[in-house]
C-alpha cells in the first residue's frame, strides 16, 4: 500500500528522533524500509522509557523512607519529586541507555553481535519499573551526574509512585547457579508485592507478557491500534467536512485554510494544523 505524504513524514520524524545504533546509513535505510506498524513499535517502545513531563501526584512507598540510604539521598529524591510534581522535564535523570540505545537492527542480535536486550529496558518491560538518577546537577551532555543509587518507580499518566532505592547491582543477572544479587532479589520481592496486591493467596497471575521480539505485548497492540487510527483517518485530513467536525468538537471556529500533519506527543497520537497552530488529540497513551 502506498503511504501518503503525511504518513511518510510521520515515519521520518519518528526515525529522526529515535536514537539508533550503530548510527550509520545502513541502520537508517533499514528503518526507512519498514512499514508504519514496525516504525511505531520501535519508536513507542523507546518512548515508554522516557517519562513525559506533566504534573503528577507523588506517592512514596514505605520501602523508600525506611531504607537506610534515605537520609543520605532524600535531598536528591525530593529534588526529583519536586520536578515531577511541578510537571518539569525529567529527561536528564533517565539512564544513558534510555537516551542512546533506542533501536538496533534485529539482524545484529541474530548474528550474535549484541544481546537481545541491548536496545530494551528489561526491568521496565518485564516488571514495569522506571529508574532515575538522583543528582540534580546537569552536565554539558544534558544528563545529570550519574549516581550509584537509583530510585525505582511506577509511573502512570497522573501518578508517580516511588517504590524503592537500589544500587546498580540490581541490574546484574543471576549467576551460573541461579543466585541473584541481594538488590535484585529485593527488587523481585517488591515487584511481586505490587503485582499481587489485593489478590487472594494462591492466585495465578501473569504480569507484563512479552512478545518473542522482547517488546511488551501492550506496546505491540498499542502500535497496531495507532496504525489503524492513522490509516482510517489520514485521507479525511483533506476533507473539509471532517476538518470542520474536528474544530466543532474543540468549540473552535472553522479555519479558512488548513494543513494537517500527524504528530506524536510523548505516547499520545494526534494531528496538528500548521495553518492555525492547533493540535487535536486522537488518543492518549498510558503515561
Amino acid at each position: 500500500m502506498t503511504e501518503s505524504r503525511r504518513i511518510t513524514n510521520l515515519k521520518s520524524g519518528m526515525i529522526k528522533e529515535l536514537p539508533f545504533f550503530p548510527n550509520d546509513k545502513q541502520t537508517l535505510l533499514e528503518l526507512e524500509s519498514q512499514n508504519l506498524n514496525n516504525t511505531l513499535i520501535h519508536y513507542l517502545h523507546w518512548k515508554t522509557r522516557i517519562v513525559p513531563p506533566r504534573p503528577r501526584k507523588i506517592q512514596i512507598a514505605p520501602e523508600v523512607t525506611s531504607d537506610k540510604r534515605w537520609k543520605k539521598l532524600k535531598s536528591g529524591i525530593n529534588g526529583l519529586l519536586d520536578k515531577i510534581r511541578n510537571g518539569e522535564d525529567i529527561y536528564p535523570y533517565h539512564s544513558k541507555r534510555a537516551h542512546k540505545n533506542g533501536y538496533t537492527p534485529v539482524q545484529r542480535v541474530k548474528d550474535g553481535e549484541v544481546d537481545s536486550w541491548e536496545d530494551k529496558d528489561q526491568l521496565l518491560n518485564t516488571k514495569g519499573f522506571h529508574h532515575f538518577h538522583l543528582n540534580m546537577n546537569i552536565q554539558s551532555s544534558g544528563l545529570s551526574e550519574r549516581t550509584d543509587e537509583v530510585l525505582f518507580s511506577h509511573v502512570s499518566r497522573d501518578t508517580f509512585r516511588a517504590v524503592g532505592i537500589f544500587d546498580h547491582s540490581v541490574f546484574e543477572t543471576s549467576d551460573r547457579v541461579g543466585s541473584m544479587p541481594p538488590e535484585r532479589a529485593r527488587m523481585w520481592e517488591l515487584h511481586e508485592k505490587y503485582a499481587t496486591f489485593g489478590m487472594e493467596p494462591g492466585s495465578v497471575y501473569i504480569t507484563s507478557p512479552i512478545a518473542t521480539s522482547g517488546h511488551p505485548i501492550y506496546i505491540v497492540r498499542m502500535c497496531d491500534f495507532y496504525a489503524q487510527i492513522i490509516r482510517e483517518n489520514d485521507h479525511k485530513l483533506d476533507d473539509r467536512t471532517f476538518i470542520n467536525s474536528l474544530y466543532d468538537q474543540g468549540r473552535l471556529a472553522h479555519p479558512n485554510k488548513f494543513n494537517f500533519e500527524w504528530r506524536m506527543d510523548g505516547l499520545d497520537l494526534g494531528v496538528f494544523d500548521k495553518k492555525t497552530d492547533v493540535y487535536f488529540s486522537f488518543h492518549q497513551g498510558h503515561m
